[in-house]
């Protein structure tokens, strides 16, 4: 994942990021009999992705406020 320049680009990702993870989710829920296991690694992968930029995001708000 590359570093976010700014908070709106690290917002503009995850919204990126978790509409991916959504519309991944229906597509299985869809058509579950269509995805192997190892299908969820990209999702997963999202998700972290996700989690680091919030805590990127978390802190950088908070240096912000000091």
């Amino acid at each position: 994942m590359k570093r976010p320049e700014n908070i709106h680009d690290a917002l503009r990702h995850l919204h990126d990021l978790t509409m991916a993870i959504a519309n991944d989710m229906n597509n299985y829920m869809d058509n579950p009999q269509d995805h192997k296991p190892e299908y969820f690694e990209a999702v997963h992968a999202a998700a972290l992705d996700a989690h680091l930029l919030v805590t990127w995001v978390r802190d950088n708000l908070a240096e912000m406020q000091k």
